[in-house]
């Protein structure tokens, strides 16, 4: 119900800013490479280093624009995150993996070249709400209890090349999602508009 819930406001959002107020709008897809791992510690992974894990995301955005310059972008992604885990004296490797649907919201600013395609920089900022879906063995097997929801802040730039959009960004996680642990996230993104202006 909460996944419903989520997906029906972020199409009546985008529907009413992009007929209400006469912004330009364009929507996409886009997937994300991720390099992550948790910041924090927890009791149950005590006698264990931690190695970083690699993800992905998979979703679509929606990106309203005023005058090429300003524009709020957002976007409804599925996500995998992964830590991983190997302790030294017993060899033993954990992979700490979570689900989420993850609702980001990036307010971007452009900075449009004066060249004959449009080639556009940018910077980016926003916060994200993540709703944790399921876990792996490995989290179950341990008993480490997750919070069903995750929510933390992104950064990032990128450029955007006529219907391309390459990203590099940075998200870290406000809030503890069991004991003192919280993601941490760098990624590589990749998007393509489906609807130019």
């Amino acid at each position: 119900m909460q996944i419903k819930t989520i997906i029906m406001a972020f199409v009546v959002f985008i529907v009413i800013a992009g007929t209400a107020f006469a912004l330009d709008l364009s929507y996409g897809v886009k997937s994300e490479l991720l390099f992550t791992g948790f910041t924090g510690s927890h009791s149950k992974l005590e006698g264990f280093s931690r190695k970083e894990g690699n993800g992905f995301a998979l979703g679509g955005f929606a990106k309203i624009s005023l005058e090429d310059i300003l524009s709020v972008q957002p976007e409804l992604l599925f996500n995998m995150k992964t830590d991983k885990y190997i302790n030294k004296e017993t060899d033993e490797k954990l992979s700490l993996i979570l689900f989420y649907i993850e609702a980001p919201i990036l307010f971007n600013v452009s900075f449009p070249l004066p060249v004959s395609i449009y080639l556009a920089p940018k910077l980016f900022a926003g916060p994200y709400f993540g709703i944790h879906l399921f876990s792996n063995d490995d989290v179950k097997s341990l008993g480490i209890d997750f919070k069903p929801y995750d929510f933390g802040i992104i950064v990032g730039m990128g450029i955007d090349v006529q219907k391309m959009s390459f990203e590099i960004t940075h998200s870290a996680g406000l809030i503890s999602l069991s004991e003192s642990l919280k993601h941490a996230t760098h990624s590589i993104n990749i998007g393509v508009k489906l609807k130019l202006k």
